[in-house]
């Protein structure tokens, strides 16, 4: 039975087909709308600062500093052109990406499972992608890169059933590289398909074919690559692009010792667990049906990308838990497919309750996980559950007087990691780092960076400035000049407006300073003021 299954059954119509995208269309957006209000985190608000200077003729990397690929940054652009509130609108657009990837992933599991088992995997990964533990209502660079990634293994495969149709090598090699321009890890997805290519393809001349479909793929990619670095180019800013997030970024892979990566994983993995954990058990079983059911190019395809993927969760070290987003595509199809084989065996396999009961095992936990962010959090209790230790439910209201105290022409100095911050209150950040961590860390440069960044901030003259200090500035190893510049500078030239209070380990309080008090017990950040005699 489990044959007809896989790539032997008749083409869905094209109506059942329809039915299908819709209910998932739907449902996408019955999970998601409901946490559109959760706060930005500090990801989400350098992608939304950078979007938002885009409006003013500037331009990632040689105006504001960033490590991240410059999809996200147009793609937050239209979002915050719609006519909705800034963070409603950005998270509507990992809506959109949600939905979209999830009608693909149906596509592709039609090629080797039935209609209603690929609109399980579908349903799966959508519910998984939510999962805020898996930091899933954020519009990060996982959620976004997965629509052309998953997009370019459809175009892989019919390449393979089409071996002489160049435009569709082209497609393939255009789609990894759009995933690439969300997030560098993507390109790894290219190797994998390279060495698939002689398995699917169809042509006697198969290797031949390879060949050509190296070639041709890569003429995809590097046109992708060519737009952008032509557009860079012409404005003055390619150098700054490849320094930033090819440079830095394999600096920033280096500076992890193995000990804080297996912490890092360990700890991840556990609040995954929640949610993930039949899904995992599944996935063992549907590893084991494809070898048993002799399907091994499907097998080889589903288990290599599940590798790729942790290859590139795993590549900075940090695997934090939006990382996992890349694994959940290969994830929902090998744990689907489990179900399915179950499903089969004898004696119940002509019974409908058998794939009745394990689809509801493997979407149990995943709703069970979303149902009080649904029906019992607020947006701040949501942010703070998802992100402990980090006080983003505060930042809306920080950043409001911040904007009090400031008028729209003049700079903030945000010493810390909270880009939001400057989003919020449509202030200037006085230096192209609107968040610290490229400057502290193991880096070559690191001195004459934090040197650079010290004189931009005295050339702008900020009128504001906010002090929330993150650890990771502190870290064994990393140059404290500008720690110790930003102190001076701040005691010489500011006066404390507005304190930040711990109240909790994840709550905090806002309370207006007065003027000749030390700092409160439990500071976590100020606002502080330029004094009128201050240059």
């Amino acid at each position: 039975m489990i044959e007809g299954a896989i790539g032997l059954r008749p083409a869905p119509s094209a109506r059942q087909t329809i039915l299908f995208i819709a209910g998932l269309i739907l449902m996408t957006a019955a999970v998601r709308l409901p946490l559109l209000n959760v706060p930005l985190e500090r990801d989400e608000g350098e992608y939304a600062y950078i979007a938002w200077r885009l409006g003013h003729n500037e331009l990632p990397y040689r105006d504001w500093v960033d490590q991240k690929p410059p999809a996200i940054f147009w793609v937050y652009r239209a979002a915050l052109a719609l006519p909705l509130e800034p963070i409603r609108a950005v998270h509507f657009a990992a809506l959109l990406f949600s939905a979209a990837s999830s009608c693909a992933l149906f596509f592709l599991a039609l090629r080797f499972m039935s209609r209603f088992w690929a609109f399980i995997a579908a349903t799966l990964f959508m519910l998984l992608s939510a999962d805020p533990f898996a930091q899933g209502t954020a519009a990060n660079t996982e959620v976004l890169m997965l629509l052309p990634l998953i997009l370019s293994q459809i175009a892989f495969l019919k390449a393979a059933d089409k071996p002489r149709n160049v435009l569709l090598m082209i497609v393939f090699g255009a789609l990894t590289g759009v995933a690439i321009a969300f997030k560098q890890v993507a390109a790894v997805n290219w190797f994998l398909l390279i060495a698939l290519y002689p398995i699917f393809a169809t042509s006697e001349k198969r290797w031949r074919g390879a060949f050509a479909f190296v070639l041709w793929s890569l003429g995809g990619l590097f046109a992708i690559a060519g737009i952008i670095a032509l557009y860079f180019w012409t404005r003055h800013g390619l150098s700054q692009l490849v320094d930033n997030v090819f440079t830095h970024n394999l600096e920033y892979i280096g500076a992890m010792t193995w000990s804080d990566r297996l912490h890092f994983c360990s700890e991840t993995v556990a609040s995954l667990t929640r949610a993930e954990t039949l899904v995992w058990i599944f996935s063992a079983v549907g590893l084991i049906a494809l070898i048993v059911a002799g399907k091994g190019k499907w097998f080889a395809f589903l288990a290599g990308w599940f590798i790729t993927s942790v290859i590139g969760v795993s590549a900075s070290g940090y695997f934090f838990p939006h990382y996992f987003q890349q694994l959940l595509p290969p994830l929902a199809l090998i744990s689907v497919f489990g179900a399915l084989w179950l499903s089969e065996l004898r004696p119940w396999r002509s019974s409908w309750v058998p794939p009745a009961l394990l689809s509801l095992l493997l979407v149990i936990l995943p709703l069970k996980t979303l149902w009080p962010f649904w029906f019992s959090y607020t947006p701040a209790d949501a942010v703070r559950k998802i992100y402990l230790g980090n006080f983003f439910a505060e930042m809306p209201e920080f950043a409001a007087r911040i904007a009090q105290v400031t008028s729209a022409d003049q700079h903030v100095f945000v010493f810390g990691a909270e880009p939001e911050l400057l989003f919020y209150a449509r202030r200037v950040s006085a230096t192209r780092y609107i968040f610290l961590f490229p400057l502290y860390g193991p880096y070559r440069n690191a001195r004459e960076k934090q040197i650079a960044a010290a004189e931009e901030i005295q050339r702008a003259a900020p009128a504001t400035a906010v002090y929330v200090p993150n650890d990771l500035f502190f870290n064994p190893g990393s140059d404290q000049y500008f720690t110790d510049w930003s102190l001076s500078y701040l005691q010489q030239n500011f006066y404390p407006d507005t304190w930040l209070i711990k109240q909790s380990s994840t709550a905090a309080q806002i309370v207006r300073a007065k003027r000749g008090l030390p700092a409160p017990e439990h500071f976590l950040g100020a606002i502080l003021v330029k004094e009128a005699s201050a240059p």
